[in-house]
């Protein structure tokens, strides 16, 4: 059977809103994934059409969807959420492995690691949570182009993942996903075991024979 509604609530950033139903005058969830006509992403007022499904708890949500009159705004919204922005994403990904190489090596090549390696988890972090937030962005917008979780993944690895767990918690992102929590938490401990090896004895002579300048 085919609803009608009003959407009562939209939260861009999240993707998802409430519309009220012109028949029954309850609220349904709905969420951006569930468009059927791609047209672009509702406001307030917007009327809708949509049939009703169960989410995970059983309840009753508004899905799919489709907007009653076509959207004009389709555009309208901010080049964040556009593909060619995860492009740009990942050009910058190459240069910040370029760069973090390179500051790596410096470090090493001067014995200055152990002095460098918390501005490199700095640095690896804010640019993850970047990354993650680009590819939430893309998420909501329901694109395809998106970035490749391996990518996302290796960035923790290499001292991004404080902000990695940050961006899961803040924006709601990849936290839900099974597998990726799995792996992330795998990325976890093995950069945890790979700096508690760094900070040991053993790794100190290592790094000692590294410091050419030394």
């Amino acid at each position: 059977m085919q609803l009608k509604g009003k959407v009562v609530f939209w939260r861009d950033d999240k993707g998802f809103g409430f519309v009220q139903c012109s028949q029954t005058q309850q609220k349904y969830f709905f969420h951006i994934r569930d468009n059927t006509d791609n047209s672009g992403r509702p406001d307030i007022n917007d009327e809708l059409y949509f049939a009703l499904s169960k989410d995970k708890q059983n309840r009753d949500i508004a899905s799919p969807w489709q907007f009653c009159k076509p959207k004009d705004n389709a555009n309208a919204h901010s080049s964040l959420s556009k593909p060619s922005h995860i492009n740009y994403a990942k050009q910058i990904g190459l240069l910040f492995r370029a760069s973090y190489l390179v500051a790596l090596f410096g470090s090493l090549f001067f014995g200055l690691f152990l002095y460098a390696l918390p501005f490199l988890y700095i640095e690896a972090s804010l640019f993850t949570f970047w990354l993650y937030q680009a590819d939430k962005k893309a998420a909501i917008a329901g694109h395809g182009n998106r970035l490749n979780e391996q990518s996302l993944q290796l960035y923790s690895f290499i001292g991004g993942w404080p902000g990695a767990l940050f961006a899961q918690k803040k924006l709601a992102h990849k936290r839900s996903k099974k597998s990726f929590r799995r792996e992330f938490g795998l990325v976890v401990l093995a950069n945890c075991l790979l700096l508690a090896w760094l900070l040991s004895p053993l790794a100190s002579n290592f790094l000692t024979q590294m410091a050419f300048l030394k």
